[in-house]
């Protein structure tokens, strides 16, 4: 009696099978997938995926430099020191849906949000003619935090000579980012 409902419970799951095969419309497995347009309710932003990290900026007259850091992707803090005494302000191209903008008044430090992906990010002043200056640079994002340490210490990180020893990286020190030499 067990063979004979083994059996039949096997034909019949077979028999659904077969049949709800049949109805799949032909192509629909190389459909490719679409998202939600935005503004749809079902709508799922891209993230930046990872453990997030940091970046210290400073912005003069028509200068970016970064000074510190470790800008891993996902939520990056991003430190804004403004050492002049007109407002900037930092745009990331590429930042996802919810970063922030940060704006510094003159001689004044300021912080924001901003999720990046992996990369090399544009980041520039939108202040009129402040672009065009020179208000402009590019900072490499790292995918993971072990890929950034390794920059930092073969001192790929930053603009210059200062960065390395900014972030401390090299040996593990625990320098001022604005002031890197402690003066």
């Amino acid at each position: 009696m067990r063979r004979r409902h083994t059996l039949g419970l096997f034909a019949a799951t077979s028999v659904l099978l077969v049949a709800c095969g049949a109805s799949v419309p032909e192509g629909a497995v190389d459909a490719e997938w679409q998202a939600a347009p935005e503004g749809h309710p079902d709508h799922d932003p891209v993230m930046p995926v990872g453990p997030g990290g940091d970046l210290e900026v400073e912005a003069g007259d028509f200068f970016f430099e970064i000074v510190g850091g470790q800008p891993v992707t996902g939520e990056i803090e991003v430190t804004g020191i403004n050492v002049s005494s007109s407002f900037h302000d930092i745009h990331f191209a590429g930042a996802a849906e919810g970063s922030e903008i940060i704006e510094m008044d003159g001689n004044e430090t300021s912080s924001g949000t901003v999720m990046l992906f992996p990369g090399e990010a544009t980041m520039w002043c939108d202040v009129p003619g402040h672009r065009e200056a020179g208000m402009e640079a590019t900072v490499t994002i790292y995918a993971t935090e072990e890929e950034a340490a390794e920059a930092a210490e073969d001192g790929e990180m930053g603009d210059g000579d200062d960065t390395e020893d900014a972030i401390g990286a090299e040996d593990g020190d625990d320098a001022d980012p604005v002031d890197p030499a402690g003066d």
